[in-house]
């Protein structure tokens, strides 16, 4: 690398809460120390990525700075990568020279600030070695104490989380070793009617409107089905049968389970939705989901907001029924898709028009310099003239010419929605697939097709 040349770096850091608890080390810390290195050896610092609370030790995917940082490397727009230490980078041997390849292949090296290593020879790189497995194996006892902490903790019935971590009806009361998992009196009504209702109608998402709309909560089905799945509610954790007070027996715990169980629907008939994925809130701007209504007279498939349904953020409750959606989309698509084609081949005709000018003016602007430079005319007219043209330019440039995507431009005609009354849902949705980005549906029920 060229020695000369100012060296764009990303800085990173990170620090398990474990780490900031026990030894003081703080992400701020880190930064300044970071930043007041790259100024002194005049680094261009591109970004700083900061894990907080993630331990050397975990997944690759659960570092979200760091695979920012590899996104950014693959991107070519860093240099050199700084940090602090070593163990700050990684303590994983494996995981190492996972990244380690990523860095050789896009040419990106790295430093410490607080130790010194040499990767480009053989004593530098076996050093390094033992240094990542030393730490490793630090790391390995970390966790094993504690595991063992943790362990010994909930044997004698102290809480090892605190009260955002558990489920709807408890909370941690006390500190230290008096820290014990308790019912929540202001919540504890809802959780019973919560596996009251669960009993007499045996749904969950029944139970979760129930709850959402009785106490105004903001639950989802997820977060419902979990806490029927949750053994905590009897009391029993990790294996310890009185960790808590219950809010139900073990055996109506063990009755839950299969009514869960045989809710779901094995083998069940599998209906493909035609407009899949294409579907959108017009409140929300979330994706629409599929859902079958029945009744005893009728079955209809349906495309709804689940926000709406489920945590109550949308308010948007209008179900569009898909053969209604798809009967309209027969009968106006070729007018639909062939306005959309010549409206967009008037804007690209537009926008050629504005290319062609602007070149024309760039050449006004050359003729008028060299005129300029020969004498022919004087500096006010060359500085009258050359305002003009540029306003010109300049205003023309405001208009933001976008790239006219390349698409089928063929017109859709009759026949092909003859051959498209023949096709199963899978290939109908591929169809329209082709053609449509997406659907929403205004506060008038009129339908409004987004084209790709």
């Amino acid at each position: 690398m060229d020695n000369n040349k100012i060296l764009t770096v990303a800085i990173y850091v990170r620090v398990s809460t474990e780490e900031q608890m026990k030894h003081g080390y703080s992400i701020q810390a880190q930064k300044e120390s970071l930043i007041k290195y790259c100024k002194e050896k005049k680094y261009k610092v591109y970004d700083i990525y900061a894990d907080e609370g993630k331990s050397a030790r975990s997944k690759l995917k659960q570092r979200t700075e760091m695979c920012r940082l590899l996104e950014d490397v693959k991107d070519k727009k860093i240099n050199r990568i700084v940090f602090i230490k070593l163990d700050r980078w990684f303590r994983n041997i494996a995981d190492y020279y996972k990244v380690q390849e990523i860095l050789d292949k896009y040419h990106v090296d790295w430093e410490t600030t607080q130790e010194d290593y040499n990767t480009t020879t053989s004593s530098g790189r076996l050093n390094l070695n033992i240094r990542l497995s030393i730490a490793q194996d630090e790391a390995d006892r970390t966790a094993d104490r504690i595991r063992f902490t943790f362990d010994n903790m909930i044997k004698n019935k102290r809480a090892i989380q605190g009260s955002h971590c558990m489920p709807l009806g408890y909370i941690v009361e006390g500190v230290g070793k008096e820290k014990h998992v308790v019912k929540d009196k202001e919540k504890e009504h809802i959780v019973k009617d919560m596996f009251e209702h669960f009993a007499n109608y045996n749904s969950i998402r029944g139970t979760l409107l129930y709850l959402n709309n009785k106490y105004q909560l903001h639950l989802c089905y997820d977060s419902v089905r979990h806490y029927f799945k949750n053994e905590l509610y009897t009391g029993k954790y990790k294996n310890i049968i009185d960790y808590c007070e219950p809010y139900i027996t073990y055996d109506e715990f063990l009755e839950n389970q299969k009514r869960i169980n045989c809710n779901v629907k094995v083998n069940a008939e599998r209906y493909d939705y035609i407009f899949s994925g294409l579907m959108r809130c017009n409140k929300c701007g979330y994706k629409l989901s599929g859902f079958t209504h029945k009744s005893k007279t009728y079955k209809n498939h349906a495309y709804r907001c689940n926000r709406a349904y489920n945590s109550k953020s949308c308010t948007n409750i209008s179900p569009i029924i898909e053969s209604n959606l798809e009967k309209y989309l027969i009968n106006n698509f070729l007018l639909l898709y062939n306005k959309h084609v010549s409206e967009e081949t008037i804007i690209e005709k537009e926008n050629t028009k504005k290319r062609i000018s602007n070149e024309q003016i760039n050449k006004k602007l050359d003729r008028l310099t060299d005129l300029y430079v020969d004498g022919r005319i004087t500096r006010e007219k060359y500085n009258t003239e050359y305002d003009k043209y540029k306003s010109m330019l300049v205003e023309e440039k405001q208009v933001e010419i976008k790239p006219i995507k390349k698409k089928i431009k063929s017109l859709v005609n009759a026949k092909a929605l003859d051959i498209y009354n023949q096709l199963d849902n899978k290939s109908k949705h591929a169809f329209w697939l082709t053609y449509i980005d997406y659907i929403e549906r205004d506060e008038h029920k009129n339908y409004i097709v987004h084209f790709k």
